[in-house]
């Protein structure tokens, strides 16, 4: 099957122009819910899903209801308009796009629907450090336990275990902060390209 990684924000504006209305974080929360059928990927700062897959999948999906034609926003071009091909047409576009995710990210702020992304920094070292904690103490009772089961010798198990724990946790450390700092320095960053403040903001699924 053919392949079209783009943008999230751009995926929200082509589904648009074909007449399945959706925001940018409306989407994004569609593709963490269906993660297992619609997997994304980084590029850069971006995260990239597959427009094809994305197109059939929500083409596919029953609770989607086909689009009802509303009234767009009426955009008078003059007459030397054909000379800049869609120009004005695709920033009218994108302005009722960003202006649609500010009303909706207004709406979940009020509603307590949306995370800052500090406290989900926070909340991600905290949990690194507490499964730490909890590895060290799961090292002793293992260790003991295998020491009676198989007549081992409980501190050279207890070493192994360690160094076992002690690796894997080097690993997983360095993957989460890299990817809360990553996630913390796109948050931070001034939008860029069409992408709004909202777009900064770790929204709760619905």
């Amino acid at each position: 099957m053919d392949e079209d990684w783009i943008s999230i924000t751009e995926a929200a504006e082509r589904l648009t122009k074909a007449g399945d209305v959706v925001t940018r974080s409306t989407l994004s929360r569609y593709l963490s819910k269906h993660g297992e059928a619609l997997p994304t990927k980084r590029s850069g700062r971006e995260t990239q899903v597959d427009y094809v897959r994305l197109r059939m999948h929500r083409s596919e999906n029953i609770r989607i209801e086909p689009a009802v034609p509303t009234p767009a926003p009426i955009v008078k071009e003059p007459a030397f308009a054909g000379n800049l091909p869609g120009t004005k047409v695709n920033g009218a576009a994108r302005k009722a796009l960003a202006d649609a995710e500010l009303k909706e990210l207004d709406l979940a702020q009020r509603r307590k629907q949306v995370t800052p992304t500090s406290e989900v920094d926070r909340a991600g070292r905290d949990a690194i450090a507490l499964m730490n904690s909890s590895f060290e103490r799961a090292v002793e009772t293992e260790a003991a336990s295998l020491s009676v089961k198989y007549g081992w010798d409980e501190r050279t198990i207890r070493l192994a275990l360690k160094k076992f724990v002690r690796t894997g946790l080097d690993v997983f450390h360095r993957e989460i902060l890299k990817s809360l700092d990553d996630f913390r320095r796109t948050a931070d960053a001034p939008p860029i390209d069409g992408e709004q403040d909202g777009d900064q903001v770790t929204e709760t699924l619905q």
